[in-house]
């Protein structure tokens, strides 16, 4: 059932999701003050002061859970930031080895060069609609080990072309780290156990709110603005969760912008 709803939430715009979250959220609360606040209410009627032992408890409560929901976002925005650097990063480094083979004697050069163009076009339009369903396909290494051999089999006429040598395989070593944190993006996200304790932890802050002696609107009024910013945090945790696969995710521009630019003029189109 979980699996299942995520995979529907996955479907939903950003936009939808921003009505949807802060949505259920009212509902759920404004529902548990019609059926779950009468008996909450009939068992706390006797304590004298209850509103301020509620509040006093919630107090504290709620700044545990406050700092816990602050620290999931930062996490999960920081996630999605160095996925997107090591993108950036790959693409610059591929980029680069492409420009230092022009160095190369032929036909070394037209050969790496062509294998580099592929690479860059398998990450575009196979590794990314793979990531975006939690995969990892094996095409992207094979190909590496083509362009490792390519790198290896040149023998140096020179000092310069023994430089360049030297340059493309410190970039390629550099950019296959890049590569494999990038794929760590494919498959991260927030733990199950942990969104169960943000879930049970919503549940008990709004089960504070139904605790409260008020009047019915100030209490409907009060409710659905506390629940529904509880959506909000909820939204953009989930939103920003699993950088290659969630609702806002990383897109494959840096590799497309630098094909553009560096590689498609070679191939004739």
């Amino acid at each position: 059932m979980i699996a299942a709803l995520s995979r529907w939430l996955d479907q939903q715009s950003a936009e939808a999701l921003l009505i949807y979250f802060p949505l259920f959220f009212v509902a759920v609360t404004w529902l548990g003050i019609f059926l779950i606040r009468p008996f909450l209410r009939f068992w706390l009627r006797r304590q004298p002061g209850a509103n301020d032992l509620i509040s006093f408890a919630s107090a504290g409560f709620t700044l545990f859970y406050g700092v816990l929901l602050g620290l999931l976002t930062v996490a999960t925005y920081q996630n999605v930031k160095d996925v997107a650097d090591n993108v950036n990063r790959e693409a610059l480094s591929i980029g680069t080895i492409y420009r230092l083979s022009d160095g190369f004697r032929e036909p070394l050069r037209s050969e790496l060069q062509t294998s580099l163009r592929d690479y860059t076009l398998y990450i575009i339009n196979k590794d990314w609609p793979a990531h975006r369903q939690g995969l990892i396909p094996m095409g992207g290494e094979h190909r590496l080990q083509v362009i490792r051999e390519q790198l290896l089999s040149l023998e140096p006429a020179g000092k310069t072309q023994e430089i360049l040598q030297e340059e493309a395989l410190r970039y390629f070593n550099t950019m296959i780290g890049y590569r494999q944190q990038r794929l760590s993006g494919a498959t991260s996200s927030i733990p199950g156990v942990l969104w169960y304790v943000v879930a049970i932890g919503a549940l008990i802050n709004i089960a504070f709110m139904w605790m409260l002696d008020m009047k019915f609107m100030p209490n409907i009024i009060l409710t659905g603005l506390v629940s529904s910013f509880l959506g909000i945090m909820f939204f953009l945790i989930y939103t920003m969760d699993r950088p290659l696969r969630g609702v806002v995710n990383v897109s494959p521009e840096a590799y497309q912008s630098m094909y553009d630019v560096t590689m498609k003029w070679d191939t004739g189109v």
